[in-house]
């Protein structure tokens, strides 16, 4: 599969007065690739089924935060910036987090206070935690308070990304590249999918919905459930988004939609089905 994308320079010069995470939303609604974009999706296990991986970075120095968003969402990940401990608490417990990138040095509740009250809390998200302190004694402190790696001010993007893949990756999480079921195949290294035989072309937000249902099929999920796991939490996504995406990807799939490996339950979501 090519994934189709539209990259017209002013599209970009149009978003540059714009903040790193709008931007970034916008070009995720528009199904528009970053210039520098890696054609790759990160995807782990979460609550016992696949996903897209969401990560919250929490740090109050604007630039910096925006720098380290738009690198992940380069890599392929969905990002999500809070500036402040209590700009992150609704978010971080109103959405499914597979990491949290934290900063130490914060106004009003510090970063290692939060990460304190998440671990006491029973959070046991991931916690990559940043300061511009190196010393051994705050590198053990935040370590006992429940961070799972520590990256010290300034760092580069490579190391930021280094760590992150560290930390999400887990031996009970490796996922197959291949799937193949109901007459579909997708490969994610390749990023092609085909219908028997032939090659069919989908845009990113349809390539991630039909792998994230493949990698879970038989289970129904609603368009709430897609919306949080497929979408950045930020983004104004909603439940009608997903059915516009989702009757272009089954029209894709099947032109005959009744026999669509994806089926429309109605009142309850989408399941694809292996029958």
């Amino acid at each position: 599969m090519s994934i189709e994308h539209d990259t017209p320079q002013e599209f970009f010069v149009s978003l540059s007065g714009l903040p790193s995470f709008q931007a970034a939303d916008l070009i995720q609604q528009r199904e528009i690739w970053s210039l520098n974009s890696i054609e790759k999706w990160h995807i782990v296990a979460t609550e016992g089924c696949c996903s897209v991986t969401k990560i919250l970075v929490i740090d109050d120095d604007y630039e910096l935060s925006e720098t380290t968003q738009q690198s992940l969402v380069n890599e392929g990940f969905v990002a999500d910036v809070a500036h402040s401990v209590a700009e992150a608490q609704p978010m971080l417990f109103g959405f499914a987090y597979d990491l949290i990138i934290l900063d130490w040095m914060m106004p009003n509740v510090s970063g290692i206070e939060f990460l304190a009250e998440l671990r006491r809390k029973g959070v046991h998200t991931p916690v990559l935690m940043l300061t511009g302190m190196d010393s051994l004694e705050h590198k053990e402190a935040g370590l006992d308070t429940g961070a799972d790696d520590y990256l010290t001010k300034p760092f580069s993007r490579r190391e930021l990304l280094a760590r992150v893949r560290a930390l999400l990756r887990r031996p009970q999480q490796l996922v197959n590249s291949e799937l193949s079921s109901a007459n579909i195949s997708l490969d994610t290294r390749s990023l092609k999918v085909l219908c028997g035989d032939q090659e069919i072309k989908l845009t990113r937000q349809e390539y991630l919905l039909l792998e994230f249902l493949m990698r879970n099929k038989n289970e129904v999920f609603s368009s709430e459930a897609l919306v949080e796991r497929a979408w950045s939490s930020l983004s104004e996504s909603s439940p009608d988004t997903v059915r516009v995406h989702m009757s272009r990807l089954r029209k894709k799939l099947s032109p005959d939609l009744d026999s669509c490996p994806i089926r429309t339950l109605h009142g309850q979501g989408y399941v694809f089905k292996d029958d």
